[in-house]
């Protein structure tokens, strides 16, 4: 029988999120999804502010709001037929297609107040970035991972600046907190023991924002979150042993370019092109103990992803909106660095949303948003890959993730 050593202090990572490339969490907004977040960099809704600080220079007032994303994703993978023959015939467990994703909650929150006639003060607490995946202590891809967890809490406060009817900016600094834990098996047999990788970090950043009204009906908006550096520091747990381990990890910068075009006095054609510099993930992070001796890496070699998305929002009436959209997402991950952990692909995304207000204080958005894997979905982890720790694992892999949001807004200081 194959033992711990197959890849007994080896934790080697590629990270997948629910509708956003890689472990990137877009569900920040309620209103957004409902459009396949196509314009947002250009919007006047509070929970936009996350893409673009600018956005805060629409806000005249004091106002809060709280978004809440249910995640239900399906990551399905299949084995080959020979991986599970190989794996039987090193006494391992072959198996069928299991599903490796957990649903998950994600809530943010947002407020903003108008501190002079022109300037606007914002802060957002968000989750940026996430991970929640379990596949069976016995199966065929065991060595390759079993379970997977990210949680990042950013706190960004901001600041907007009307320069003149046309021209609004906006600036923020952001603080991020980091956690990964990351579980494989450290044997291909029945009932072998973990190898772990659990570290942590707290990291600092800034966004930039600019919103350009030239004329009436239309807006564009240009918003950037600036990559974090994060040195995680934490433990790796295998039957080796436990030690003391750290690595250096830098998020992804994001870029959002976003147009709102109004077609009538009710209606609202969007668009969103947004860029997400997961290149800065281009290689191997060499996990190293405390004296320096590097015990493992994680394989990344993530190229940048790209998103697309258009959409519209039409007032049905002085208090309902409602929306739909349709996205393209071309994600980090090709059939060279897809693995175990989440196998995404590129994705084709569908959504509709409404918001009510049923006062000139209170408001409420919901929305549904479906995603689904298209083109090369491939697993296929062989001799000369950096993820190959002795076993030979080839699967195919299925993607579709629903998310339902909704928020509440809450204006202080106006008239019912």
């Amino acid at each position: 029988m194959a033992t711990a050593g197959i890849g007994a202090a080896v934790l080697l990572a590629a990270t997948s999120g629910a509708s956003a490339g890689a472990f990137l969490i877009r569900s920040q907004s309620a209103a957004g999804f409902g459009s396949a977040l196509a314009g947002v960099a250009a919007g006047d809704r509070l929970s936009y502010s996350y893409w673009n600080p600018a956005v805060l220079g629409t806000i005249h007032d004091f106002r809060v709001e709280a978004n809440a994303a249910g995640i239900f994703p399906s990551f399905d993978i299949e084995p080959d037929a020979t991986t599970n023959a190989f794996v039987a015939g090193a006494g391992g467990t072959p198996s069928g297609s299991i599903d490796v994703g957990k649903n998950a909650l994600v809530p943010s929150s947002y407020a903003a107040y108008a501190l002079t006639e022109n300037l606007t003060a914002g802060l957002v607490l968000s989750s940026p970035f996430g991970l929640a995946s379990e596949s069976p202590n016995n199966w065929a891809g065991q060595i390759y991972s079993r379970s997977s967890e990210i949680f990042s809490l950013n706190v960004n406060p901001m600041l907007a600046y009307r320069v003149n009817d046309m021209l609004t900016v906006g600036a923020g600094v952001q603080a991020q907190y980091f956690k990964a834990t990351l579980s494989q098996a450290a044997g291909i047999e029945p009932g072998a023991p973990d190898a772990e990788l659990d570290a942590n970090d707290i990291g600092f950043g800034f966004n930039l924002g600019i919103q350009l009204r030239p004329w009436q009906g239309t807006s564009i908006g240009l918003g950037y979150r600036s990559s974090i550096e994060h040195d995680l520091e934490g433990d790796l747990t295998s039957p080796l042993g436990r030690f003391d381990v750290g690595t250096t990890l830098d998020t992804p910068d994001v870029l959002s370019l976003g147009i709102s075009q109004a077609v009538s006095d009710r209606m609202r054609l969007l668009g969103t092109v947004e860029w997400d510099r997961w290149s800065r993930l281009d290689g191997d992070l060499p996990v190293a103990a405390s004296n320096g001796a590097v015990l493992t890496s994680l394989y990344l070699d993530y190229r940048d992803g790209w998103l697309y998305s258009v959409g519209a929002e039409y007032d049905a009436s002085d208090k309902l909106t409602v929306r739909a959209g349709i996205g393209y997402e071309r994600v980090p991950l090709t059939v060279e660095n897809r693995d175990t952990r989440l196998p995404e692909s590129n994705q084709v995304i569908l959504s509709t949303g409404l918001s009510y207000k049923y006062s000139n204080r209170l408001s409420v958005d919901l929305s549904y948003l479906y995603s689904f894997g298209v083109g090369d979905d491939r697993i296929n982890i062989q001799d000369g890959n950096d993820r190959f720790l002795g076993q030979p694992f080839s699967a195919s892999s299925e993607l579709d993730v629903s998310i339902l949001s909704a928020a509440v807004s809450y204006r202080f200081g106006v008239a019912d």
